[in-house]
């Protein structure tokens, strides 16, 4: 059983929430969190490097000397690879497929321990509602380092204009990424060094994913 702080805008702890879905003696599976992070990883891929082959360079339409009596080899096209200008044999093309496959319960898993593991280590942390009337990056800075944590945070907010004051006030920091709780995933939360999540978004987190 864990428990989780919630703090509000000032850092101070006013609540807590607890987490009794974590099996005794639990340690993250690495390989099942490595294999979601490749096949995250790998989706993601935009192949953009494509050379052409010599059915798509200009030029070639003849034969480019005749085929005996020059003591040349014997040549069809100026468009073969070995031509300087011509076509690329084997080289990159844009429809190549790095799509990995991964079952819907393995994904689930995966993110599901690593937000088990989170939690164990105390680097998940939950806040009150913020309060702030205007934008100021200066108090979300402040808020953050009065949580005295030091690395990368990955700040989870309901998707809600509700808090968009607030999410004004953090997006300016370089070490802040902020996210709705439906699209969680295994990068981002092994990306960041601290998970702030609003204590309604973290009900969505736990439904979602029966954490």
């Amino acid at each position: 059983m864990s428990k989780l702080s919630i703090y509000n805008i000032n850092g101070e702890p006013e609540g807590e929430v607890t987490v009794d879905s974590i099996p005794d003696g639990f340690v993250p599976d690495k390989v099942l969190i490595s294999r979601s992070l490749k096949r995250q990883l790998a989706n993601a891929r935009n192949p953009i490097a494509c050379v052409k082959t010599r059915a798509e360079v200009s030029g070639g339409g003849r034969k480019p000397f005749k085929q005996k009596g020059l003591g040349r080899s014997r040549q069809g096209s100026i468009r073969s690879i070995q031509w300087t200008g011509g076509g690329v044999a084997w080289g990159p093309r844009r429809n190549r497929n790095f799509t990995i496959g991964m079952n819907k319960k393995e994904r689930k898993a995966a993110l599901r321990q690593i937000i088990w593991s989170k939690i164990q280590d105390g680097n998940w942390l939950l806040f009150s509602d913020p309060g702030l009337k205007k934008p100021s990056t200066r108090k979300g800075k402040a808020f953050l380092e009065s949580l005295k944590r030091e690395g990368r945070f990955l700040v989870v907010v309901p998707d809600d204009e509700k808090f968009e004051v607030f999410l004004k006030s953090l997006r300016n920091l370089p070490e802040v990424s902020i996210i709705t709780p439906d699209r969680l995933n295994t990068f981002d939360l092994l990306k960041c060094d601290t998970v702030l999540a609003h204590e309604r978004a973290f009900e969505t987190v736990r439904k979602t994913w029966q954490v």
